[in-house]
């Protein structure tokens, strides 16, 4: 009897150590990137948000907080934000815990600037998911605007953190420029979309995501709306 008792509490143990090691599973978010024109009513972009099954939305418009607001209600996604450096706004909408925000303007060596929406959210203890939304203007030098990103990434995002990084780009060429410039770095979610998404004309939005050890993408699509918005399903690892 006693041999019996202790061997279910030897596995007892057992599984309790083998699921503290295991950890919590993988997490996989919708995650949508999009620019919208200030004409858009929020009942229409909320529209576009339920139908791409977003959790994860990094948003900007040239509208007020109570349109940001609107648009949050609509969707039932919390909001940050709006931060509002310059004319157009830009705001994350999730139910994720979140632990901080900040609105900045990065100085660029050419002496231009950056327009820095960023938000720290937490899935669990020690599992973290930090969102940036970054404007680059049309005058700014494309490889001291990475620079100045990845600089700012290095000393403000912890190393336990997954990141999903929003770029708005002068053009869409710009786009691109700025994916080959990150790619040792962060992922496009073009790169992660089928071959007809990663064919199509593209969006003025980048939707970057990584290290690839925090999170990876399971698929990506772009969406039939004014900007093309992309989404990506990105799985942040335990």
């Amino acid at each position: 009897m006693i041999g019996r008792v202790l061997a279910a509490a030897a596995l007892l143990a057992c599984t309790a150590c083998a699921l503290r090691l295991g950890g919590s599973k993988p997490e996989e978010y919708g995650t949508l990137g999009m620019a919208v024109p200030a004409s858009a009513s929020a009942s229409a972009v909320a529209g576009v948000i339920k139908q791409a099954n977003a959790q994860i939305v990094l948003l900007t418009a040239e509208r007020d907080s109570a349109w940001f607001a609107e648009v949050s209600t609509a969707t039932g996604l919390a909001l940050s934000g709006p931060g509002r450096t310059e004319p157009a706004a830009k705001a994350f909408l999730t139910n994720l815990e979140i632990l901080g925000d900040t609105s900045i303007v990065l100085g660029v060596a050419d002496g231009t600037r950056m327009h820095v929406h960023d938000a720290l959210y937490q899935i669990e203890e020690g599992r973290d998911v930090d969102l940036m939304f970054v404007r680059i203007g049309p005058d700014t030098d494309l490889r001291d605007a990475v620079r100045a990103l990845l600089g700012y990434v290095a000393t403000d995002v912890g190393p336990n953190a997954a990141l999903a990084i929003a770029v708005d780009a002068p053009t869409p060429q710009a786009g691109d420029s700025v994916a080959v410039l990150l790619r040792a770095v962060y992922t496009s979610a073009r790169e992660c979309a089928g071959p007809d998404t990663a064919g199509s004309a593209a969006g003025r939005i980048q939707l970057f995501y990584g290290p690839s050890a925090r999170v990876r993408c399971a698929r990506a699509r772009t969406i039939n709306y004014e900007g093309t918005p992309i989404t990506a399903d990105l799985v942040v690892a335990r």
